[in-house]
């Protein structure tokens, strides 16, 4: 398999990044995953400029255009053979051989790189019947508002939900005695109540690609949305669930720990085919 490091594509045994790599010691980076669908990406512009601001926030040389890391990630999507798959991108503050909390010279270079990968396999089932979600505490810092590589707490989640029978965790912070809902390990969630779509404000979470354009999709149709702070309580008494992701597109919820929903819901249904027609517009 090829990826593209530091301006080059490299096979698999000529990948070198160093142990010293900010990324690996510290968790100094962002990502970034894409989805591509017969060799086309979607939606690359939306999740490189993310990246860029991130970039920008953290103080990290991001030292490739648009344009020219689009040209890079068609070349690679050609010379893996993958069209239905996940490209990640990941870039980190550079090699530190002194491994310095404080930022390095600002002459040491940042690393960038980028695979194209197999698309993760979802059982076709989940998009008609719905998943299962298991509540668990938002265990994340102040940071979540950009896509840090730092995701152990993600990944914890993320693990209790798989281990536990379900697709993915719904996460949650408290505050007196107040609990209220953030997002997933990988995902941004919507309720419908009474006919109007909640959704948890950008308030320390991700602000998700797929949740911008699911957005717009609620207002195209009609529908009324709140963006808010969303109490758990409300999401278990909801009428309909539903999470989105660049990977689970729009995935109706049937279940909340011990919780059930009729799934999908009429306006869950909606949505996700008003966003399937326009993620098979690529093809």
């Amino acid at each position: 398999m090829w990826a593209f490091l530091d301006g080059e594509f490299v096979e698999e045994k000529d990948r070198h990044i160093k142990l010293e790599n900010r990324g690996l010691t510290f968790a100094d980076g962002l990502f970034e995953v894409i989805r591509t669908i017969e060799s086309k990406i979607l939606f690359f512009e939306d999740h490189f400029s993310r990246m860029q601001k991130s970039a920008i926030h953290f103080d990290i040389d991001l030292p490739y255009c648009s344009e020219y890391i689009k040209n890079a990630a068609h070349e690679l999507i050609k010379k893996n053979g993958i069209e239905d798959g996940e490209l990640y991108l990941e870039l980190t503050r550079g090699t530190d051989l002194h491994r310095d909390h404080r930022y390095p010279p600002k002459r040491t270079p940042s690393t960038f790189f980028m695979l194209a990968l197999p698309l993760r396999h979802i059982d076709r089932e989940n998009w008609k019947k719905g998943v299962k979600l298991l509540t668990y505490p938002d265990l994340r810092h102040k940071l979540c508002e950009h896509k840090t590589i730092n995701l152990l707490p993600n990944v914890l989640a993320k693990n209790y939900a798989y281990s536990n029978g379900g697709y993915e965790a719904l996460m949650y912070r408290e505050e007196r005695n107040y609990r209220y809902v953030t997002e997933g390990g990988s995902s941004n969630y919507f309720m419908v109540k009474d006919g109007v779509l909640h959704t948890p404000e950008i308030d320390n979470i991700l602000p998700g690609i797929t949740r911008e354009k699911v957005t717009k999709i609620i207002h195209g149709l009609g529908y009324e949305l709140h963006e808010r702070r969303v109490g758990l309580e409300e999401f278990l008494t909801a009428d309909e669930v539903f999470l989105v992701s660049t990977v689970s597109r729009v995935m109706p919820v049937h279940s909340i720990d011990d919780v059930h929903f009729d799934a999908p819901g009429t306006i869950t249904l909606k949505v996700q085919e008003a966003y399937e027609k326009i993620f098979f517009s690529f093809l």
